[in-house]
């Protein structure tokens, strides 16, 4: 049996619900037109001026703590969102401050995601950059997800 064909007869881990879920409510926003989690783009010219305003999730790191029978996980994720001024429209620091502040209102509306296991989303940072790679702009937001998993089988 193909680890394709294994993969389908197994249940989706909870981070995989997790990137599904993140991934649903950035695309939910009109204002963006490119939001990925597992296609990392490195550079701004990987994007077509066609995908921007652009958002993609990057997975930093996991902090694990074994409970006896289950995990307590803490991963650490990035949004990245890539923003270009054009002839026709200026971007102003203010205005990447207030795509933040519509950003986590819409994350941290449901803070567990609605995902069983998913204790919450824990806002840890953020930052902007309006003049390092002009005319584009960076916005990266910073959080935790904290959730369980079983560690062993279901008796």
């Amino acid at each position: 049996m193909s680890l394709e064909s294994q993969m389908k007869l197994s249940p989706q881990s909870t981070k995989s619900r997790i990137a599904e879920a993140l991934k649903n409510i950035i695309n939910g926003m009109p204002i963006f037109r490119y939001v990925a989690f597992d296609k990392i783009r490195l550079y701004t010219s990987d994007f077509n001026d066609s995908e921007i305003p652009a958002a993609q999730f990057i997975d930093v790191s996991e902090q694990i703590t074994h409970e006896r029978s289950r995990v307590q996980r803490r991963w650490s994720i990035s949004l990245e969102v890539i923003h270009k001024a054009t002839e026709n429209e200026y971007i102003s620091q203010k205005d990447m401050w207030n795509l933040e502040y519509q950003i986590a209102r819409q994350i941290w509306k449901n803070p567990n995601l609605g995902i069983p296991g998913v204790v919450h989303c824990q806002y840890t940072a953020n930052s902007t950059d309006l003049h390092l790679l002009e005319p584009f702009y960076m916005l990266r937001m910073d959080f935790d997800v904290v959730y369980y998993e079983h560690l062993v089988s279901d008796c």
